[in-house]
């Protein structure tokens, strides 16, 4: 990359030093600036943030290259537009830019007219991924994913012939399980790779539907090696398998855009062997386990059918008709002995409920029966006749003690026994001190026989 900027020596005279008129056109000044521009810039790199991009219906690309409080227009005419690079640019995106500075007189802007362009930070690979996975994100999803069959008899391979990749996968792949496995030789690095690795795709599809498991496979490399597995036409192309792919690309910190649309992903080639491929040794072992815990199974089985086979012969043993009529006619017997005592109860009860009928129709006889109540009302007579003349006695009693009380209580009663009643006539109000009268006012005096009007004099 080119950073050296040739030393340019600009002349600027003082206000001093200028001893005549001197002045420019805005054309002179226009001209000498483009001249001096394009010919001290022709080429160069200039690093700055992507802002205000955007795509003219021309063709060209704008954008401006800004750094702090300094901005750039710059511009990538359409001949000149990488297709690999320029669909993935976008805002706040640093870059590294080579190209040309140029002046426009018209407007008297100037332009950097942008050859190349290669991001800086995130490479352009990593760039491309994010923005794939965004616009794929859809085929992505656990739902979209197609299971693996768990004892596959047949699998294809898509590797290249000359890695470690294949020895490792075989080599492991043979240790596992006894199957039929179908290489597909491709190239897995290099301009076009992708399009070799969709077409074993697509050819596996078509032409060996007895396939269960497509696996892609590759070793470690760097970033750069492993751009096929990066291109949208590995995203489309492997997203229309009727087959269930596996892919094992790179490292096991590698993750790769193949590895997002497979069906399922493997760190490895030999960690892809170990997951899709079932381990004999390990199904032995189950089956052996198995083995063990049904032979058990068995004889807890055998032991439960024969203690039912033990309750059933009992059970039959009770059953026996002979040993049924046998029960039943000691039955019957009981039965015949709880029904003549109960009968015999019964009777007693019966009889004993007639007799006591018998009497208490003899006791409630009409003639009986009116007897008694004659009886009983000339009791009733000579009772309530008694109760009336006592009860006669008692209110006289009563009457006599009550006009003696009334008689002891009159107020009559006590005159007659010398004393008085004093009133202020004519208000007729009961004198009971002394300061309730003033000489002069006139009292009417109740004596036992009489009453005696008198004035006050005076009073103590």
């Amino acid at each position: 990359m080119l950073k050296d900027r040739p030393e340019t020596k600009i002349f600027s005279p003082t206000y001093e030093s200028v001893t005549e008129k001197l002045y420019f056109t805005v054309k002179e000044i226009t001209t000498n600036l483009k001249s001096f521009i394009e010919e001290t810039y022709s080429i160069l790199w200039i690093e700055g943030e992507i802002t205000n991009l955007r795509h003219s219906q021309n063709g060209n690309v704008y954008f401006n290259l800004t750094e702090e409080d300094a901005t750039l227009k710059a511009i990538i005419f359409k001949n000149q537009k990488d297709e690999n690079i320029v669909p993935f640019l976008s805002d706040g995106i640093k870059v590294l830019c080579l190209g040309k500075l140029s002046f426009y007189p018209k407007t008297g802007e100037c332009f950097f007219i942008v050859r190349r362009v290669e991001p800086l930070g995130r490479g352009l690979l990593l760039l491309k991924k994010e923005q794939l996975i965004k616009k794929y994100k859809h085929l992505f999803v656990s739902q979209e994913k197609k299971p693996l069959p768990l004892f596959p008899k047949k699998i294809a391979l898509i590797t290249s012939l000359f890695g470690a990749a294949i020895k490792d996968f075989l080599k492991i792949a043979q240790q596992r399980w006894n199957l039929e496995i179908l290489i597909y030789p491709v190239r897995v690095q290099g301009e076009g790779a992708e399009n070799e690795i969709i077409q074993a795709v697509k050819d596996i599809n078509t032409y060996f539907p007895d396939v269960e498991i497509i696996v892609i496979t590759r070793g470690g490399g760097s970033f750069e090696d492993l751009a096929p597995f990066y291109t949208e036409e590995i995203i489309l192309g492997l997203s229309q398998s009727k087959i269930p792919i596996v892919s094992a690309v790179g490292h096991e910190i590698d993750y790769t855009l193949c590895d997002l649309i497979a069906d399922k992903r493997a760190p490895t080639p030999s960690a892809a062997a170990q997951e899709i491929l079932p381990s004999r040794d390990e199904i032995f072992y189950k089956l052996d386990s198995y083995r063990k815990k049904l032979t058990k199974q068995i004889q807890i089985k055998l032991s439960l059918w024969e203690k039912n086979i033990f309750q059933i012969k009992s059970q039959l043993e009770q059953n026996n008709p002979l040993v049924i009529l046998h029960k039943l006619k000691e039955k019957i017997h009981t039965f015949q002995y709880i029904l003549n005592t109960r009968i015999n109860h019964l009777l007693f009860v019966k009889e004993k409920k007639l007799i006591d009928f018998k009497n208490q129709i003899k006791f409630y006889h009409p003639e009986k029966r009116i007897l008694k109540l004659q009886e009983s009302i000339e009791s009733l007579k000579s009772r309530l006749t008694l109760s009336i003349n006592n009860l006669i006695q008692q209110k006289v009693s009563q009457v006599k003690y009550y006009r003696k009380l009334l008689s002891s209580l009159s107020p009559l009663n006590i005159l007659e026994r010398g004393y008085s009643i004093v009133k202020i006539y004519p208000k007729g109000k009961i004198v009971k001190s002394s300061s309730e009268v003033k000489n002069g006012d006139i009292l009417e005096i109740l004596v036992a026989k009489g009453k005696i009007w008198a004035e006050v004099k005076n009073k103590e």
